[in-house]
């Protein structure tokens, strides 16, 4: 691979520019910050239409959520390549029009200016080199956008793992230099550069820092499936009310967490912010709107004065869940994502590409993990899924969990980015913003009253967001609009008549 030079500067990230106000990492977290919480309502909506026509299988549901995590990084690398190679093929043309508008002005100015002999002998040298770029053109045409197409992708590979090798040298070999960052990666262990994808895929996964980022993907899927285990566990031992406003303490969980593993410093103004969020969270869950049990929301008396008689039970696997769910969201940040040192210079861009990334492999594990659990369940009579015999319903059921599914990607994805550029604390409390939206869409589309304790509890859990906002503003806006791995990712590459490199 062909590294650009780059100019050092010992003052590039000067504390000036390090502490400079980011324009496009703070329209990076207000478009994430509202993709999750649209997608969030989305999925729930969604979801809880497959549950009213009867679906019952959490487990298969998390699989197919979750488990298409995969997908998205592929499609993303896809999508560029080939708009990178569209823009490439554009621009080329337009080059091949300049250059043949200029190639017939310089004949015409060569019949002027020299003898009849003399014009013909230059006519002769423009035509065969003409001739010569024709020949060249030919592979560009047939055979250079399918090599550009690869490269593209490549280029991407390349991209992915820099940042990957700035994670690795921060916490495996404590490297917290913030300046050439260029030499860092140059130092590291190249991958290959040609056209071919294969052989770059298989050196890729062959370096220290892509084995590193797989390692620490299968811990934090591991944690984050149990923890979604929990949920679904105890949504059959109490009351949805309780698991809701439980398992909203994650956020409280996250930021217990991030002190001791992220370094966080205490802050009384985000402590309180996060307890009023929460406390929002219990009156919402507990209001009179919501606080029913599954026979009573039907208007029919339930099956027994204790319908829940495992609700202790409930509420501690759920209290487990927080707890893990809040280690997860610290995990990932600490491990599989840019450093704090380096969140202010590196671009939101990146920094959002390789979360996408590290996604995949969560979607990758996740699948594998479930897939294996549902076929033992199911092979050994412990538990008969049932994936599609819901007779007329089946085709509707599906719809929703499609709808679920890409919901569910939208909000991962842009919940992992927003989690990688602010902090889990503060994902965490937005996240509880989908039950005020939630309370507000089916109020208005389904007609669901809303009490004033409801209200009251939504009015809390805003408070508590913008709270947690203004103290975490200096992480949500510092940050800079370049950076040198931008540099060092790019690399020419010249296109031979067969191809290749």
């Amino acid at each position: 691979m062909a590294v650009t030079n780059l100019l050092e500067q010992n003052d590039r990230h000067s504390e000036a520019s390090m502490h400079a106000i980011s324009k496009t990492k703070i329209i990076f977290v207000v478009i994430l910050f509202i993709v999750s919480l649209t997608a969030f309502v989305l999925q729930t909506e969604f979801t809880s239409q497959a549950y009213k026509l009867k679906f019952s299988e959490p487990i298969l549901l998390l699989t197919v959520t979750h488990g298409s995590w995969w997908i998205l990084w592929p499609l993303q690398v896809i999508f560029v390549s080939l708009w990178r190679t569209v823009e490439n093929r554009r621009s080329y043309s337009q080059k091949s029009i300049s250059v043949s508008n200029l190639t017939g002005a310089n004949i015409q100015y060569q019949r002027l200016q020299h003898s009849p002999r003399a014009a013909t002998e230059d006519n002769n040298d423009v035509e065969a080199s003409s001739n010569l770029n024709e020949q060249q053109d030919i592979p560009l045409q047939k055979v250079g956008v399918v090599v550009y197409f690869k490269k593209y992708i490549v280029k991407q590979l390349h991209n992915v793992y820099h940042t990957a090798v700035l994670i690795y040298e921060s916490n495996v070999n404590e490297n917290r230099s913030t300046t050439f960052l260029n030499q860092i990666i140059t130092d590291s262990a190249h991958i290959s550069g040609g056209s071919s994808v294969s052989a770059c895929i298989k050196s890729f996964f062959q370096t220290p820092a892509i084995k590193y980022i797989v390692t620490k993907a299968l811990i934090v899927t591991l944690v984050l499936t149990v923890a979604g285990f929990t949920w679904y566990g105890a949504m059959s031992m109490t009351y949805a009310a309780d698991v809701t406003a439980i398992y909203n303490c994650s956020a409280f969980t996250a930021y217990a967490f991030a002190i001791p593993l992220l370094n966080e410093k205490f802050s009384w103004l985000k402590v309180n912010s996060v307890i009023i969020a929460i406390v929002g969270v219990f009156i919402v869950s507990y209001s009179s709107s919501s606080d029913t049990s599954p026979g009573e929301e039907n208007g029919k008396e339930p099956d027994s004065d204790n319908p829940y008689p495992y609700r202790f039970w409930g509420n501690l696997i759920i209290f487990i869940g927080a707890i893990l769910y809040g280690y997860y969201e610290v995990l990932y940040k600490k491990y599989l994502c840019i450093p704090a040192h380096l969140t202010k210079i590196i671009t939101p861009r990146r920094q959002s590409t390789f979360a996408n990334f590290v996604m995949g492999f969560f979607g990758a594990f996740t699948l594998v993990i479930l897939m294996t659990l549902i076929f033992v369940l199911h092979i050994f009579h412990i538990h008969r899924f049932n994936f599609f015999n819901y007779g007329e319903n089946t085709q509707r059921i599906w719809l929703y969990i499609s709808g679920s599914i890409v919901s569910n990607l939208l909000f991962s994805a842009s919940f992992l980015s927003l989690m990688a550029l602010t902090s889990p604390v503060l994902s965490s409390v937005s996240s509880l913003l989908t039950i005020f939206l939630i309370g507000l869409v089916e109020w208005w589309v389904f007609d669901n009253a809303l009490d004033i304790q409801q209200i009251i509890g939504d009015c809390f859990v805003i408070v508590g967001f913008v709270m947690l906002t203004i103290a975490s503003w200096k992480e949500i806006s510092e940050g800079n609009e370049d950076d040198d791995v931008e540099a060092v990712s790019t690399y020419s590459f010249p296109l031979s008549t067969d191809g290749t490199r």
